[in-house]
C-alpha cells in the first residue's frame, strides 16, 4: 500500500504572523496611505463559488490603455491588500494606470491549488470585462505581485492567453527551495522563513512540485509576455528570479532583470523604509509598460523615463517629510 506524502506543519504560527504584518505594514506607511489623490473602489468578484474583494485605484488624469492586476505576497498565507495598499497607491500614481489589488484566499484555511484558482479566475473575469474596469476594450493588462503574488503571476501567465505584460517583484518561482542564496540568507533578520509560510499555504510535499505553483517546472516557457524581474540583493529568493530569467531569455521571451542592492525580502510592501529603492522600483515599471505597449522584442532605453522617475521621488518625498 502507497504510504501518503508527508503532512506539512506550522500552521499554529500563521495567525499570530498576521497579526504581525497587519501591525508592521500600517505603522510604518501611516503617512502614505492617505496620500492618494485618486478614487479607490471596493467591489466584489463571483468566482469559484465564492466572492472574492478587490481594490480598484483610478488615479487622477488616467491612462485608460492599461490596466494592471496585483497579487499581494505573504507566502499565500499572511499579507493581504491592506498590507501592500502603499505600494499599490504609489504605482497607480506614478504610472497613472487602474491598479486592481486581489484578496485571493489564503493558507491554512484555504490551501493550494484555492489560492492559485482564486487569482486565476478573477484576472480571466477581468480580462473578459475590461471595459466594467474603466479602460478600453483594447488595453493592455499586465499582472504584478510581490513573492507569493509574483508567483501567482508567472503562473497565470502560462495559463491565460491576453496578458501583455508581468512586474514579478521577488518572485518565489521553485518552492524546493534549493537555489543557493536559500542557504546563504538563512538569518532571521532577512525577514523571510519559507518553510513555515510554504507549510501552511500546501496540502502535502507533492504540491510543492505542481507546475502551477513551482513555474520553473513548466515544460514550456515561448510565447510568455515581456517580464520584468526586481529581485532583493539580501533576500533567500533572489536566485529563483535569476533562474526564471534564463528559461525565459532561452525561451526568447523579452525580459529585463533590475536587482535592487542591499535591501532584504519584504522591502517593496513597506516603501516608506526604502525610498529610492521604491523609486527606482517606479522608473522600471514605467519600463515595461513601454514595452507592452510596443512590439514585444523592442529594445527601449530605461533613459526615456528619467523625467517620470524624477518625478515621482519629488511626489514621495513629500509624503514622508
Amino acid at each position: 500500500m502507497q504510504s501518503s506524502p508527508p503532512a506539512l506543519t506550522n500552521e499554529n504560527r500563521v495567525i499570530e504572523t498576521r497579526k504581525q504584518a497587519e501591525l508592521v505594514h500600517a505603522k510604518m506607511n501611516e503617512k502614505l496611505i492617505p496620500t492618494f489623490k485618486g478614487t479607490l473602489q471596493e467591489q466584489m468578484v463571483n468566482v469559484n463559488s465564492t466572492e472574492i474583494p478587490i481594490t480598484i485605484y483610478t488615479p487622477v488624469d488616467v491612462n485608460k490603455t492599461k490596466l494592471v492586476i496585483f497579487f499581494h505576497g505573504g507566502g499565500f498565507t499572511v499579507c493581504s491588500r491592506k498590507t501592500h495598499q502603499t505600494i499599490v497607491n504609489v504605482l497607480a500614481d506614478a504610472t497613472k494606470t487602474i491598479w486592481i489589488s486581489v484578496e485571493y484566499r489564503r493558507g491554512p484555511e484555504h490551501k493550494f491549488p484555492i489560492w492559485w484558482e482564486d487569482a486565476c479566475e478573477v484576472t480571466r473575469h477581468i480580462l473578459e470585462n475590461k471595459e466594467s474596469y474603466g479602460v478600453e476594450s483594447s488595453a493592455k493588462v499586465g499582472l504584478a505581485g510581490d513573492s507569493a503574488g509574483a508567483a501567482l503571476s508567472a503562473s497565470i501567465c502560462h495559463t491565460l492567453k491576453n496578458i501583455d505584460f508581468q512586474i514579478l517583484v521577488f518572485g518565489i518561482f521553485d518552492m524546493r527551495r534549493t537555489t543557493p542564496s536559500y542557504k546563504e540568507f538563512v538569518h532571521p533578520m532577512y525577514f523571510l522563513t519559507p518553510e513555515i509560510l510554504t507549510s501552511s499555504a500546501f496540502r502535502d510535499t507533492n504540491d510543492l512540485t505542481d507546475p502551477r505553483a513551482s513555474v520553473l517546472l513548466k515544460p514550456s516557457f515561448e510565447n510568455l509576455p515581456p517580464c520584468l524581474l526586481i529581485p532583493a540583493e539580501l533576500d533567500p529568493l533572489r536566485d529563483d528570479s535569476y533562474a526564471y530569467q534564463k528559461v525565459l531569455d532561452d525561451a526568447g521571451v523579452k525580459t529585463k532583470m533590475v536587482l535592487i542592492k542591499g535591501v532584504i525580502h519584504g522591502y517593496f510592501s513597506v516603501p516608506v523604509s526604502s525610498i529610492k529603492q521604491l523609486i527606482k522600483t517606479s522608473e522600471q515599471v514605467m519600463y515595461i509598460f513601454s514595452i507592452a505597449n510596443q512590439d514585444k522584442q523592442a529594445d527601449i532605453e530605461l533613459e526615456d523615463f528619467e523625467n517620470e522617475g524624477a518625478q515621482t521621488a519629488q511626489r514621495i518625498n513629500t509624503w514622508v517629510e
